[in-house]
């Protein structure tokens, strides 16, 4: 097969029928009908034209572009067309957006996904995650404390806002989230004006984005604890520490008070001193069967724009989001609660402009 980058779109139509033939029984029937279309044919005969998307590459701002456009055009054409777009390989952030909005797709990797209702037939394929042939390109990505802070924010608060306002509010380059802000619009987790004024932010996209190169157990530095007492019993004595040993509590316990599941079993909390803050909750060191973590915090972000009840700091919704999401156990699918609370409360929490940001 010619490398991605040499591989004409007739030549992605015909890889596409060979990887669709080696997916299907023996007595179906794929055959390429036109330069863009693709016949699929039943054992009872029903036979069902794709028209065929081809790209050498296909990235989720495509696939929110074709979502908007190509369905509706064909749809008002010739009623339920299926279309299938045909690519060297799509992400998975693509392959979401294509799936919500029910378009088929198969790459040269593997990853597909077939949904027709006549003949009936459903295909959901996995392949590779990451780009086999990446192209060589000089952009932020997306990993590290500089894009966490920016994600944070495009989080934390509603736009619209530009390039210098978000270096003022982070105090990282213009030059680094200009071209940060370009590889989020490049994954349809940004709306930008023509100018690069970010219009919208996807929220749930972003934090899940972020869970990609991060991980609240490893890339902060954690130190596991048993309380003999348990882990809600630490969680009333938080408030005796001294002022000079602050905490703030993040994972399960932080999405508990928001979105309510089960009672969590295991309190992560974020420290400057942890022993000191261990030795006054009288804390065991364990590996094993711990009940409290303290975190030191892989950057001063995770302390930011948190909030106090009942005499207990709580990082920011969105920081225990993407720290339950990347823990173990039941705490993704906390993770997961917090987000859907945070898209149906968004007033309750995200701040209505950067101008509200605290100075």
């Amino acid at each position: 097969m010619p490398a991605n980058g040499t591989l004409g779109e007739a030549n992605l139509l015909d890889e596409a029928v060979v990887r669709l033939l080696g997916m299907l029984p023996a007595s179906w029937d794929v055959e390429r009908s036109s330069r863009a279309a693709i016949d699929l044919c039943a054992p009872n005969g029903t036979t069902v034209t794709f028209t065929v998307e081809a790209k050498r590459s296909f990235d989720p701002r495509a696939a929110g572009q074709l979502s908007a456009v190509l369905p509706r055009m064909l749809r008002s054409l010739a009623g339920q067309i299926p279309i299938l777009v045909v690519a060297p390989w799509l992400s998975d952030r693509t392959q979401e957006l294509l799936i919500r909005d029910e378009i088929n797709f198969i790459d040269l990797t593997g990853n597909a996904f077939i949904n027709l209702e006549d003949p009936a037939l459903y295909i959901r394929a996995a392949g590779a995650t990451r780009n086999p042939e990446p192209a060589p390109r000089g952009r932020a990505t997306g990993r590290g404390p500089k894009a966490a802070r920016l994600i944070r924010l495009l989080v934390d608060v509603r736009p619209p806002y530009g390039v210098s306002e978000l270096a003022a509010a982070t105090g990282l380059a213009p030059g680094y989230i200009s071209r940060l802000l370009d590889a989020l619009d490049r994954a349809a987790l940004v709306e930008r004006a023509r100018r690069g004024r970010v219009e919208d932010a996807d929220i749930a996209g972003l934090l899940r984005r972020w869970t990609e190169s991060y991980d609240v157990l490893k890339t902060n530095d954690a130190s596991l604890f048993l309380a003999p007492s348990g882990a809600k019993e630490v969680l009333s004595r938080l408030t005796e520490l001294p002022d000079s040993s602050p905490v703030a509590i993040t994972g399960s316990f932080a999405a508990l008070r928001l979105a309510p599941a089960t009672a969590p079993a295991l309190l992560i909390a974020y420290s400057n001193d942890i022993e000191a803050v261990a030795e006054e909750l009288g804390l065991l060191p364990a590996d094993e069967g711990a009940n409290v973590v303290l975190l030191r915090a892989f950057d001063p972000i995770v302390w930011e724009r948190g909030s106090e009840e009942s005499g207990l700091r709580y990082v920011a919704p969105s920081q225990a989001a993407v720290d339950c999401l990347t823990g173990n156990g039941r705490m993704p699918a906390e993770g997961e609660a917090l987000i859907a609370w945070m898209t149906e409360n968004e007033p309750r929490w995200r701040l209505p402009s950067l101008e509200d940001l605290p100075r």
